[in-house]
């Protein structure tokens, strides 16, 4: 019903578009009798109605464009702090020896604090690594998601993996293509990352062994 109401309510605009265009054909004309004049009249209507959100569509698609970009050579994409085998030497040979993969949820309402930032509770990779999440919620339609894998003994940060995303607005997609070109832009979502950053997780455990050891 909601995308039948919004397809009818598009259906008005350019009804409204088209009556606009018409108007300002007969005012021009009327103001100086000439064709120009009816162009004009015919190009002011759709303006207007029409014609201006095309002109906010081009500058918001260069607009987010410019600042995704500059967003992900900044702070996107992976960051290590740690690295696995630095990790391996600082927990010991023991310890990893009995560190299988073992995931679980972990509650929301855990938080961790870094650069500045408030992380919430994601998940456990195995016993001793978890992962924060967090959530900016930016003015533009900029996704922006942050996540921290941490050592819960340690209380060290391993790694990070930030996204940066443009996408067209829920209404866009319902409406099937509407604002479309938002999907086509070049950002650091997780589907541009290469996969060894995406699983770099897999490097905290230890897959030699089964999970039941």
């Amino acid at each position: 019903m909601f995308g039948l109401a919004i397809l009818a309510g598009l259906a008005l605009w350019c009804i409204l578009t088209l009556l606009a265009m018409i108007i300002g054909f007969k005012v021009f004309r009327y103001i100086k009798k000439s064709w120009l004049s009816g162009l004009l009249g015919v190009f002011t209507g759709f303006m207007l109605l029409m014609g201006g959100w095309f002109v906010y569509w081009y500058w918001e698609y260069h607009y987010l464009q410019k600042t995704v970009t500059k967003l992900c050579q900044k702070e996107g994409g992976l960051t290590v702090y740690v690295t696995p085998e630095e990790w391996r030497k600082q927990i010991g040979e023991e310890e990893w020896n009995n560190l299988p993969e073992d995931w679980k949820n972990i509650s929301h309402n855990l938080h961790f604090q870094f650069q500045g930032k408030v992380y919430y509770g994601d998940s456990q990779l195995n016993k001793r690594v978890i992962s924060f999440v967090a959530k900016d919620e930016r003015k533009d339609i900029i996704g922006d998601y942050d996540k921290i894998y941490v050592d819960k003994k340690s209380n060290q940060v391993l790694y990070r993996i930030h996204i940066f995303s443009i996408g067209a607005p829920a209404i866009a997609i319902s409406l099937r293509g509407l604002k479309f070109w938002l999907n086509h832009t070049n950002d650091c979502s997780v589907d541009k990352i290469s996969y060894e950053n995406r699983t770099f997780y897999t490097n905290y455990s230890n897959s030699s062994i089964s999970k039941g050891n």
